[in-house]
């Protein structure tokens, strides 16, 4: 099939010009969900998805509006060549509990919601039937000379996936990526993070946008505290290092934001000048994680950076059930936000 046939990208939207909060999130979601619509309208349709619990929504959302609204407007302009790093790749497409609509995955949000396309995309998928059906996705939408797919070990395939990018670097003189780093859990060893961060020898800049899931790695270190045999070795791949130890003492209180302040102390002494914003997504006692947004500060002192403040704004200040009804109406899980419209 002829890529250009395709009705996409989707990098133009109105949901920008949405003032009140609540309604642009609708929005936000609703544009998802049309890319989904598109995407399950061809085979493998909605074979595998990967299905998660629904606030899990809100990481795509900002990487759907960081693409389209600062990363790629900003350096699609200034660099020749600008690339897309997916190393958790699943199947492609999305689906979550209790809910009937399909979401592309975080490669395909990259490409269809760029304002400006990146000229190559990196994607990695593990399992065999898992890879195979991502290649299926993403080979129909992204043109063969554009994108990179590989399955296997992403803290392995990293290797190639740098020596390629100080190739385009030679090539075409200017190189910056943006790497979204979405694992289960311990599977982002740091030498992965270490590795990109450490292409600025070469003159290769980049922006990551990272999933740290403090609940579940405080999860194994309680374990740890109440006795339980861990090969720790996974831990110490995570944190590169085996410094993470001091956390078992923590109280269980303080645990998950220790967790999150000694991974921010760690990209700290390792990228220069690194700016990070981090979002605490938090939904009661049933899930809680950090994505963390690391780039380089610049001169200017980054002021695109409203985007990202917005969505970090209305997660963390907007009451819990507010954002969570808000999510199931998009997602179809409810048919009206009852309790929102009697606040106005």
């Amino acid at each position: 099939m002829d890529n250009q046939s395709v009705p996409l990208p989707l990098g133009f939207s109105q949901c920008t010009k949405e003032k009140d909060d609540f309604k642009r999130l609708l929005c936000e979601i609703n544009t998802l969900k049309e890319a989904g619509e598109i995407l399950t309208s061809y085979p493998p349709r909605t074979f595998k998805p990967y299905t998660a619990h629904h606030w899990t929504i809100l990481k795509l959302i900002f990487l759907k509006m960081y693409v389209r609204d600062v990363y790629t407007p900003i350096i699609g302009r200034r660099y020749p060549f600008m690339v897309f790093i997916d190393p958790f790749a699943g199947t492609g497409l999305n689906t979550y509990k209790e809910a009937k609509i399909y979401i592309p995955g975080s490669t395909l949000i990259a490409w269809f919601f760029a304002t400006f396309p990146f000229d190559k995309v990196y994607a990695i998928g593990y399992e065999d039937i898992d890879y195979r059906v991502l290649k299926l996705r993403l080979e129909r939408y992204i043109p063969p000379s554009k994108l990179w797919i590989a399955k296997g070990d992403a803290n392995i395939l990293i290797d190639q996936i740098t020596k390629d990018l100080r190739e385009m670097k030679e090539k075409f003189g200017g190189v910056h990526f943006l790497a979204f780093i979405d694992p289960e859990c311990f599977e982002a060893q740091w030498q992965m993070i270490e590795k990109l961060i450490e292409l600025e020898n070469y003159g290769i800049l980049g922006d990551f946008i990272i999933l740290l899931q403090s609940r579940l790695i405080a999860r194994t270190i309680g374990r740890i505290r109440l006795g339980e045999k861990i090969d720790t070795r996974i831990i110490d791949l995570f944190f590169g290092t085996k410094e993470w130890a001091f956390l078992i003492d923590l109280p269980s209180g303080e645990l998950e934001k220790g967790i999150m302040d000694f991974y921010l102390e760690r990209l700290k002494e390792l990228k220069s000048r690194a700016l990070i914003e981090v979002i605490s997504i938090e939904l009661f006692r049933a899930i809680h994680y950090y994505l963390i947004y690391l780039t380089r500060e610049t001169k200017r002192k980054s002021p695109y950076l409203a985007t990202v403040r917005w969505l970090k704004d209305f997660v963390e200040n907007a009451e819990k059930r507010y954002v969570d009804r808000a999510i199931r109406v998009a997602l179809g899980m409810e048919k009206m936000i009852d309790d929102y419209l009697r606040k106005q």
